[in-house]
């Protein structure tokens, strides 16, 4: 056979042949492929999980690295519109795990409106990790005096600024700062015949005629601040009020003695009485422009930066406290956090050419992107120097100075997260040259910024967010559903003759729901049956839970934690108490995101829901660390 002819009887692959291949390959490759998008989204969750660790193992570090100024307490809020502007209200019955919205339907525009078609406020600032943002008691000792600017003070910076002071016309924050808790006495002080400005009467507390004594000065006014727990009679039942910052004013004297005031005037409705252990009262700062000698005096530097400036003086001021010893004077801030989706990166500018800083997060908002509801992204809403501009979209602070360093001396990649320090003279010889804006300032003046501790505020795409929840650092007993800095020992409303809180068990310890998750450690729990030998519970770490769930919805601590077998009741035969000595013992940081997308369109109720639905993407990742404040 000839070499052509063998050539033709070989067979080769046909169309055919190569369509059926060509198919088992696609159907293989799509098999395969189907297979990507949840490995895809695994990893993503694994990275955004370990992102969130990163940044709430950083914020727990900085703050057990200033224990000295750790706030009391961080309240959930209920945003009550009246006259133009929304107030923040705080509201102990708000679950910590609660995102909101607090409104009843959303416009267009992203504007919630509450029940009654007020305007609370565009939907990021009124839910999720905002709804608790009330932060009571920071601070501590009046830090020592130190120049800042053409100023000379002692320099509080709060540890959770920015604040809401006058960021946003709509939102009506209360920056009060004020002194040591003062020494309160029951009675009328014209019974003593004595006038100690360290000390306040009150006289029938329990009644509708309860009244409060406050020294005058002789020469200039003083301010006071008053916090309780009222009870008022709403014409079906008794209902409990948590009246907080209540600002009162007391003109001099030339015989100084007392002014008297009606607890009642301090409460709308129909007052009955206040818990007298609730009661506190506390010599409030004035702000000014320029210090006198009055130690109980602030100038506020600014309101983005956190920056308290307190009267010089006030560092060597004594006062007495309540177990009559001479104690330093203190100066500790309540405020409301403006948003907690503005992160905070601290770090020392570093050695290079440029100096360059990784920051925890990528994928950063900045003014050209769109948020969540496919809106442009506003910016931080920060009104920052020069020009009061709200539309920045980072903010880098001198923490040694609590200057602000100029926009056009720092670049931001916002997809790596990387920050790059620009030498304003291109020359190596004195280091990387930047324009700060020191407190009170216009006019920038140049620094070496190696070195330097800085803050740095931004906020990244997915409504990331760092928040901080924290119990009361001392509870105080109520007598009946218990409030804010509150607990209610069971079976202790029927021993004291009061309502106590229906479906209570006598062997329970409840607190408010805003404290559900937190620790607590308590120092006395006497127990055991009436008329045997009371037994002490002492130095116990309890978690405030709420499953099981109790009849009364309340959280609760049980001795069934700690005690085997059948739990006897809580006794209160031998000292008429049975629980003494409850603190906050923990601080909770959780990081929050949500990946997803939503629309808004005409219909307000749909809104609502599409939101709602929206709300159901958020990812949260928590830890809880031991740590108790220290003492004044």
């Amino acid at each position: 056979m000839s070499h052509f002819a063998a050539k033709r009887n070989r067979r080769g692959t046909s169309m055919v042949e190569l369509l059926v291949v060509i198919v088992i390959f696609l159907i293989g490759i799509l098999a395969i492929v189907q297979l990507f998008p949840g490995g895809f989204n695994v990893l993503k969750t694994t990275r955004n999980n370990t992102i969130a660790t990163q940044l709430i193992r950083k914020e727990i570090e900085r703050l057990k690295g200033r224990p000295d100024q750790f706030p009391d307490m961080i309240l959930p809020v209920d945003f009550v519109y009246g006259s133009g502007t929304v107030n923040l209200v705080a509201n102990p019955d708000i679950n910590p795990s609660s995102i909101g919205p607090a409104g009843a339907r959303i416009e267009p525009d992203g504007d919630v409106l509450n029940q009654g078609g007020d305007n609370v406020g565009p939907w990021q600032y009124v839910s999720g990790s905002n709804l608790i943002r009330r932060v009571v008691g920071e601070g501590g000792k009046v830090p020592a005096p130190r120049a800042v600017g053409n100023l000379f003070g002692g320099l509080m910076v709060l540890q959770f600024a920015p604040i809401i002071y006058n960021s946003d016309p709509l939102y009506q924050g209360l920056l009060v700062i004020y002194g040591n808790d003062m020494v309160r006495r029951l009675g009328d002080p014209n019974t003593f015949g004595r006038s100690r400005s360290w000390e306040y009467f009150i006289d029938n507390p329990e009644t509708s005629g309860a009244e409060i004594y406050l020294s005058r000065d002789t020469t200039r006014v003083r301010q006071y601040l008053l916090t309780m727990t009222a009870w008022v009679d709403n014409g079906t039942s008794i209902e409990r009020r948590d009246i907080l910052d209540i600002p009162i004013t007391v003109n001099p004297d030339v015989n100084g003695g007392y002014a008297v005031f009606q607890l009642s005037s301090f409460v709308a409705g129909n007052f009955v009485g206040a818990e007298f252990d609730s009661i506190r009262c506390n010599r409030q700062y004035r702000e000014v422009n320029a210090f006198s000698d009055d130690p109980f005096e602030y100038v506020l530097l600014d309101d983005v930066l956190g920056l308290i400036l307190v009267n010089p003086i006030a560092h060597e001021v004594k006062v007495r406290g309540n177990n009559g010893q001479r104690v330093p004077l203190v100066a500790k801030a309540n405020y409301d956090v403006y948003d907690w989706r503005i992160l905070r990166d601290d770090f020392r500018v570093p050695d290079g050419v440029p100096p360059r800083q990784k920051l925890t997060l990528g994928n950063l908002a900045h003014l050209n992107a769109f948020g969540p509801d496919g809106k442009p992204w506003p910016g931080l809403n920060l009104f920052t120097p020069p020009g009061n501009t709200n539309q920045r979209d980072f903010v880098l602070i001198d923490l040694d100075t609590g200057g602000l360093y100029e926009r056009q001396d720092f670049q931001v990649d916002t997809s790596t997260g990387v920050v790059t320090c620009l030498d304003r003279d291109a020359t190596q010889a004195n280091g990387v040259q930047m324009g700060l804006l020191l407190p009170g300032s216009n006019t920038p003046v140049l620094v070496n910024a190696i070195g330097r501790n800085v803050r740095f505020l931004y906020s990244a795409m997915n409504e990331w967010s760092v928040q901080v929840l924290k119990p009361a650092s001392r509870f105080r007993t109520a007598y009946g559903r218990p409030g804010i800095g509150q607990f209610y020992a069971g079976g202790s409303g029927a021993y004291f003759g009061t309502a106590g809180v229906a479906g209570e068990s006598a062997t329970r310890i409840y607190f408010p729901p805003m404290d559900d998750g937190k620790k607590v450690t308590v120092g006395e729990i006497w127990y055991g049956d009436p008329g045997f030998e009371p037994q002490l519970l002492a130095d116990q770490e309890f978690l405030i839970r709420s499953v099981p769930a109790d009849p009364t919805g309340l959280p609760y601590i049980d001795l069934a934690d700690k005690i085997a077998g059948p739990v006897p009741p809580l006794n209160y035969q031998r000292y008429g108490y049975a629980v003494r000595n409850v603190k906050g013992a923990s601080v909770t940081v959780r990081a929050l995101w949500n990946p997803n997308s939503f629309k808004l369109q005409q219909d307000l109720d749909e809104n609502l829901r599409v939101f709602e639905r929206w709300q159901h993407g958020f990812r949260r990742v928590e830890s809880t660390s031991f740590l108790v404040k220290e003492a004044e």
